[in-house]
């Protein structure tokens, strides 16, 4: 190997610094960045420490603008080699930089490797709980942005032996969390609610068909009009229409409905996904453009 080549190699592998803070300080270090609550909202069908149904009511004067975009933020696996920590830190900061731009986590956020789990221990930049403290430290600043989370398979890989990482991680940002399924009604201009639903997703898909058959099932339930899933590291979004009884003037109306699946902050190659025949795919998270008339897109970032 060159020593150019042996240089790049390092360069993907290049730890990430960890505070410097001894742990009687960590905590007030890190919630010293946490901005306060600025948007209006409430929890429902709390189960445990979980919220499993939350409002969100935001204004333009609010959010200074007639729109307000939802990026949803999934698989990060922080901690991880392989994770893209440039590109983590570039998707918080252009979310910092509009004050109509939020976040919608839908699991994943640290790598949490665990004896029985795919991967090897020597990938991992730090033990899972240095994980969760460095993660929670990079987006304290954008916390006030996060509208809903639900944990995936890393968080619950702690499960036999610690708990939910989730739950660690939603209790130092402060914000709700669910670790199944998330229902979440945004209230903006005409939007009535806007409706949304996030679930992590499920299974090892290696086709845009079989991504499409599990992101449908997901979208035949509830009642919501935008839908977001992670966990396959495949980009897709897939439009349908839910047929509607309008009572009143005793019509049939088809209203638009949309499912988001983004792929992910990891590299492919020298990871789990390589062996695993995931397909190289860079980083597209799923973006829901909504306007103050009740109109909204869904499309990749």
């Amino acid at each position: 190997m060159t020593a150019s080549a042996m240089a790049k190699s390092r360069a993907i592998t290049k730890p990430v610094p960890f505070l410097s803070e001894q742990t009687s300080d960590y905590l007030n270090a890190i919630w010293r960045t946490l901005p306060p609550d600025q948007y209006k909202g409430a929890s429902g069908m709390c189960i445990g420490e979980q919220s499993k149904y939350l409002r969100w009511e935001l204004t333009p004067k609010e959010v200074q603008s007639d729109t307000i975009e939802l990026v949803q933020i999934t698989d990060v696996q922080f901690g991880h080699v392989c994770c893209k920590y440039e590109r983590v830190t570039e998707y918080r900061d252009w979310i910092l930089a509009a004050p109509n731009r939020f976040m919608l986590w839908t699991g994943d956020m640290v790598d949490a490797w665990a004896m029985w789990s795919p991967g090897r221990a020597f990938e991992q930049l730090g033990a899972t709980q240095s994980q969760v403290l460095r993660f929670v430290e990079m987006w304290a600043p954008a916390r006030h942005r996060i509208l809903g989370y639900v944990g995936g398979n890393h968080e619950r890989r702690a499960l036999p032996g610690f708990g939910d990482l989730g739950v660690l991680i939603a209790t130092l940002l402060k914000i709700p969390y669910s670790n199944g399924r998330q229902a979440i009604d945004i209230y903006f201009g005409k939007h009535r609610p806007f409706k949304v639903s996030l679930w992590h997703g499920v299974g090892g898909a290696r086709t845009k068909g079989t991504v499409a058959q599990i992101l449908h099932r997901f979208m035949s339930v509830g009642d919501s009009n935008l839908y977001l899933m992670g966990h396959v590291h495949q980009p897709l979004v897939l439009p349908l229409w839910r047929e509607e009884r309008d009572m009143q003037r005793l019509r049939i109306r088809a209203t638009k409905i949309v499912g988001g699946v983004s792929s992910s902050f990891m590299e492919t190659y020298g990871s789990y996904a390589e062996v695993a025949g995931f397909g190289a795919c860079d980083v597209m998270m799923a973006r829901a453009v909504l306007d103050v008339n009740g109109g909204f897109e869904l499309t990749l970032k």
